[in-house]
């Protein structure tokens, strides 16, 4: 993962320095943009865009819309920009899910590397594990062992094939030596909910997401991906603490633009993003909500 958000910054950085190239359109933007995100209302995703549209448009100086693609683990929304016009106007929130889509959905039509250019990279966003109070464990391992006890009786969630969490729960399954039965949702709020409700074992979960269900105790969180604790819930151990130290890495969001899109746009974009999350409120408020601003 740290390779990925090395090149998506280094990307970005090449881009914003084009602007010196005197090919900076210094009207834009003229009109509304929209934001495409390849997840339904309530994810990770969605939570951070709406904690940054209404600074990211202030400074534009141009309303920001949320246009929701769901499905293929982000796919759909991520070839829609693809496929966009290259005039900055249609832009993409992506994760880190899509850019698995050559091996878990060949037939998109669309290439992520080659069809989208990075405009900066976001936040990044630490998984949690969260298991339904239902089960019968007090922490990971105890859940583990159950598992293990009766292969494909309990159930891990994802939203979708591919995805980070999806991933993450299938190597938990090969290296604690046990069997889950996989359920993929549309959204991480559907998913959560039915964890919530006793239809849903666990469920690996970006922490924005999760939290207000854990602080309020509907859901039990057993572990988070991160290298650290989170301050947001200080109780619960990293999954290197429990065992599993492979398992270590965070789910991170960035904004892409169509190839082609003008080198100044790009910076216009860029400068922006780089303004709002240079602010002190900024990184605050995403800190409570669970993410990580870049830098």
């Amino acid at each position: 993962m740290n390779h990925e958000i090395r090149d998506l910054a280094s990307a970005a950085a090449d881009g914003a320095a084009g602007s010196q190239a005197g090919d900076l359109d210094a009207g834009y933007p003229v009109r509304p943009l929209s934001l495409v995100l390849g997840a339904a209302p309530g994810g990770g995703a969605d939570i951070l865009a709406r904690a940054l549209l209404a600074d990211i448009a202030a400074d534009l100086g141009q309303p920001v819309t949320i246009d929701y693609q769901p499905g293929a683990s982000g796919n759909i929304g991520a070839a829609r920009v693809a496929r966009a016009r290259s005039d900055g106007y249609t832009i993409l929130l992506s994760t880190r899910a899509a850019t698995l889509h050559k091996t878990m959905y060949p037939y998109m039509d669309y290439d992520f590397a080659r069809d989208l250019k990075p405009v900066g990279m976001v936040a990044t966003m630490p998984v949690v594990v969260v298991m339904g109070n239902h089960v019968a464990a007090g922490d990971l391992p105890d859940a583990i062992e159950l598992a293990r006890f009766s292969p494909g009786r309990y159930v891990c969630a994802s939203v979708g094939m591919g995805t980070t969490n999806h991933v993450l729960c299938e190597i938990l399954q090969t290296a604690a030596g046990m069997r889950f039965q996989h359920i993929p949702y549309q959204s991480s709020a559907a998913a959560l909910s039915d964890v919530v409700a006793g239809l849903v074992d666990f469920l690996f979960t970006p922490l924005s997401a999760a939290l207000p269900h854990i602080k309020s105790g509907r859901v039990c969180a057993v572990a988070v991906t991160s290298k650290l604790r989170i301050a947001e819930i200080p109780d619960v151990p990293t999954i290197e603490e429990v065992g599993f130290a492979e398992m270590g890495v965070d789910d991170w969001y960035a904004i892409m633009v169509p190839t082609g899109t003008p080198k100044g746009v790009i910076a216009r974009l860029n400068r922006s993003l780089n303004t709002v999350l240079a602010s002190e409120d900024v990184r605050l408020r995403l800190a409570r909500l669970g993410y990580m601003a870049p830098g």
